[in-house]
């Protein structure tokens, strides 16, 4: 027999569809009173990008509101000030809602948002349902979150690719650019930009107050040419833009009379590859080739996969320049028991970070460093010491600690 109570589920549903369809609308409507929506997406660089076009757009004498997600996610406002987005749980798509709703509270021009996603069925919603993009910058793509979108290059930029909405231009690297991509964008219907090395970019890399990889900036350059903003009015207001919190950055550090070494945070850079690039650019930008160098790898427990993509790396032969490797956090141990015999040796150490706190942990990994400098002549080149992996936790909290006690160097 009928029960009045039946009808309780099929309600429920009736009304959740109701509301998702309000939502959907009132995202539409919003999203349709910014004038311009451009969207940075890609693995590494995109919150330098973000920050480099929403400064070139005010230069422009544009009203902009940006967003970063990276290590510290903030909204950037049209004056240039920042704040930062307090979470209370993990991060979702949604907040790109929340920034529309900001960015036509404050009648912006433009909206600059770096994308948030992971999976490709998320890019897909995030692109064409909440930001819906005049403009998309894809920044590299580079093998990270390998669960999502797989094991290599090529199938992490077809992955990404097949994300682009229709209606959009594309700005790309040309060393990322692909044949089969123009095929792509001629049946989802997309304008492809491909963006080669630029002059222009390379000398600007000098006037920033922080290193900066030559492919941001000629991405974010061109850009802001296509919009009508020349570089040479974006570039000087460049040497004035607050960077990205885990941006590269280094540290001089005493730990006897006379002697010091570096310590150099990358902990941004994630993955191997992005991490060997960072590294030999600071190397080569500050003469320290033949300085001796030690890695300190941050793991974390929710990055398994890229604590597998680092075991590879380090089996691989591709580090062996380091003096020796100290392991942090979950799953140290276990990586440690799988790389001793392929990048241990009796003259490469492995070692584990036991200290819970960063004025600890700084400790120990003085006493590395003198352990380095004892094999050496005292004429050595001074030390360093390079934060790899992970950002989040201790990176943050060593970041944070070097920042109020030690001496910082301009990269």
């Amino acid at each position: 027999m009928f029960q009045p109570l039946d009808l309780i589920p099929l309600l429920s549903w009736f009304i959740f569809l109701i509301y998702l369809g309000v939502e959907s609308y009132g995202c539409r409507c919003r999203i349709k009173k910014i004038p311009s929506r451009i969207a940075v997406s890609g693995i590494r660089g995109k919150s330098s990008i973000t920050r480099l076009i929403a400064c070139g757009l005010r230069a422009g004498g544009y009203k902009v509101v940006a967003k970063t997600t990276g290590s510290k996610p903030v909204v950037i406002y049209p004056d240039g000030r920042e704040e930062e987005i307090r979470r209370r749980g993990p991060a979702t798509i949604l907040e790109q809602k929340n920034l529309a709703a900001r960015a036509v509270a404050e009648r912006a021009d433009f909206l600059v948002s770096e994308m948030m996603s992971i999976q490709p069925e998320c890019l897909k919603a995030e692109g064409r349902y909440l930001l819906q993009p005049d403009i998309l910058v894809l920044s590299n793509f580079r093998v990270d979150h390998t669960e999502f979108l797989g094991q290599d290059k090529e199938e992490v930029a077809r992955k990404m690719m097949t994300a682009v909405p229709a209606g959009t231009l594309v700005f790309l690297p040309e060393e990322e650019w692909r044949p089969w991509m123009e095929v792509l964008a001629n049946k989802q219907g997309f304008e492809l930009r491909a963006v080669g090395s630029s002059p222009e970019a390379a000398r600007l890399t000098e006037i920033l107050p922080y290193p900066e990889f030559e492919p941001n900036l000629r991405l974010a350059l061109a850009v802001l040419e296509h919009l009508g903003i020349a570089s040479s009015r974006a570039g000087s207001t460049w040497s004035d833009l607050k960077p990205d919190y885990g941006r590269t950055r280094a540290w001089k550090i005493r730990y006897g009379r006379n002697r010091f070494f570096y310590f150099v945070s990358l902990f941004a850079a994630n993955d191997p590859e992005s991490s060997l690039l960072a590294l030999e650019f600071v190397t080569h930008r500050m003469g320290w080739q033949d300085n001796p160098k030690i890695g300190l790898l941050s793991l974390r427990a929710d990055r398994g996969d890229r604590t597998a993509q680092w075991a590879d790396f380090l089996k691989s032969g591709k580090a062996n320049f380091l003096e020796s490797l100290v392991l942090t956090g979950p799953g140290a141990r276990a990586l440690r028991f799988k790389i001793r015999r392929s990048f241990g040796t009796s003259d490469r150490m492995v070692h584990l970070l036991s200290a819970r706190h960063p004025e600890s942990s700084l400790e120990e990994i003085i006493r590395l460093v003198k352990e380095c400098q004892k094999t050496r002549s005292a004429s050595v080149s001074d030390c360093l010491v390079f934060g790899l992996g992970n950002i989040g936790g201790f990176g943050c909290q060593l970041i944070d600690y070097l920042e109020r006690t030690a001496d910082a160097v301009r990269i």
